[in-house]
């Protein structure tokens, strides 16, 4: 059995090596005459050795993988650039890469070797940043932020141990900042947090800085610090429309309702196109004639009411087809029916002559409200006939009114919305409306 252990080991670390000298018999071929199938040789063999304890431990071997990843990724940057290939050779190359150099000079003793790792360290800076720019590129926002984060690391190895790096201080806070912007995305809060708060101190000229820091500090659930710097940017910056709608979803988070309302005319002076903002604002002074309604405040909830529904035209005017405000004035409208519906149902249960007076009305009111409410249900339809609260809201309305036929047409709709079904016709157009 020991015998057996002895060889089986013997054979693993021949095995490391051996793929080392194939890899670089297969990059000195690719050297010598520019053939990719020995470029893709020789990365595939020193997959294969890089784990080999043997390898590791041989500064000359690992300076000879680093060059190996330094030719993968140059040639992956020069043929996507010029649209060649998309051949990427391994993954990360240039992490790898910058990784081998750097194992190669704290293997080192000699002067000399470790110049070399150095050496093959700078030179591979420039395409450690194009590996994530890619890598950005195409969405994958955790290889960009490993490359972002080894550029970094490359920068301060290099610097802290002699070498010459290539990265000036605006470029090395350029990776900075996509590095935070790649931890953001993938809500890796602890890893964002020092490259922003670097930026800040280095007075990185970029919203983003603010933006990121919003951010990081909102998605760990402190929301005093996520506000000072918010605050701090939206000072520094004031025109910049995304911290503002950060300020927006802070007060809405806040519940800050008056501050809210001044944030949201803000951003409507800001972009007046946008509908967002007239459907946030809207339902802010929709939730300020709710409160006042039941505090009994009738003279005060008419006016949040009427607020509510001329916010709600003020967008129309910038675009009459959307469907999500002609909805949200329909559903206003409603909403007032429906809470007027609650003491219908406790008149019902009065039957003195006095009390079914007022129950008729009260229904003479609460019916009015739904009738004009549906003109709006039944022009969002038409604007957008796939959507789905518009469905719903003409389903339960025609059932209200015991059109079933109607109201069972919109029932099967919304069931093929929620099988993934777009529907493409309008109710109401195909009616002639």
């Amino acid at each position: 059995m020991f015998l057996l252990l002895f060889t089986a080991t013997s054979l693993m670390a021949q095995s490391g090596e051996d793929a080392f000298k194939a890899a670089k018999k297969a990059i000195d071929a690719y050297n010598l005459n520019n053939d990719a199938a020995k470029l893709t040789e020789a990365v595939d063999m020193a997959e294969k050795a890089i784990d080999s304890d043997a390898v590791q431990a041989d500064p000359k071997m690992m300076l000879k993988l680093g060059d190996i990843y330094a030719a993968a990724i140059n040639t992956y940057v020069i043929n996507r650039s010029t649209g060649l290939s998309d051949e990427r050779f391994t993954d990360n190359a240039a992490i790898k890469g910058a990784k081998a150099y750097m194992a190669s000079f704290d293997a080192s003793e000699k002067k000399g070797d470790q110049k070399k790792a150095l050496k093959g360290l700078s030179e591979l800076q420039g395409n450690i940043t194009n590996q994530g720019i890619y890598a950005i590129q195409d969405k994958d926002f955790a290889d960009a932020l490993e490359a972002f984060e080894t550029s970094i690391m490359a920068h301060d190895f290099l610097t802290s141990n002699g070498g010459e790096s290539t990265m000036t201080p605006d470029k090395l806070n350029d990776d900075r900042y996509y590095a935070g912007l790649s931890a953001v995305l993938l809500e890796k809060f602890d890893a964002a947090e020092p490259m922003f708060l670097a930026l800040r101190e280095a007075g990185y000229d970029d919203s983003g800085v603010y933006d990121g820091l919003f951010k990081v500090y909102s998605g760990k659930g402190d929301l005093d610090t996520a506000a000072k710097y918010l605050a701090e940017g939206r000072a520094k910056y004031p025109e910049e429309s995304g911290l503002l709608f950060n300020e927006i979803n802070l007060y809405i988070e806040q519940n800050k309702l008056s501050e809210l309302i001044e944030k949201l005319e803000e951003g409507i002076t800001a972009e007046p196109d946008n509908p967002s903002l007239y459907i946030v604002l809207g339902q802010t002074f929709e939730k300020l004639y709710t409160t006042e309604t039941e505090a009994g405040n009738a003279e005060k909830a008419a006016e949040y009411f009427e607020k509510a529904q001329s916010t709600y035209a003020r967008g129309l005017e910038q675009d009459k087809d959307n469907a999500k405000l002609i909805y949200a004035t329909g559903l206003l409208i409603y909403n007032r029916g429906a809470a007027m519906s609650q003491e219908l149902v406790e008149l019902g249960n009065d039957f003195s002559k006095e009390g079914q007076r007022k129950y008729e009305a009260l229904k003479t009111k609460v019916d009015a409200e739904f009738e004009k409410a549906l003109p709006y249900f039944q022009k969002a339809e038409m604007s957008d006939p796939s959507d789905m609260s518009t469905l719903i809201a003409l389903k339960e309305m025609y059932a209200r009114n015991d059109e079933y036929e109607i109201s069972n047409e919109f029932k099967a709709r919304i069931e093929k919305v929620q099988a993934g079904e777009t529907i493409e016709k309008s109710y109401f157009k195909e009616k002639g409306m």
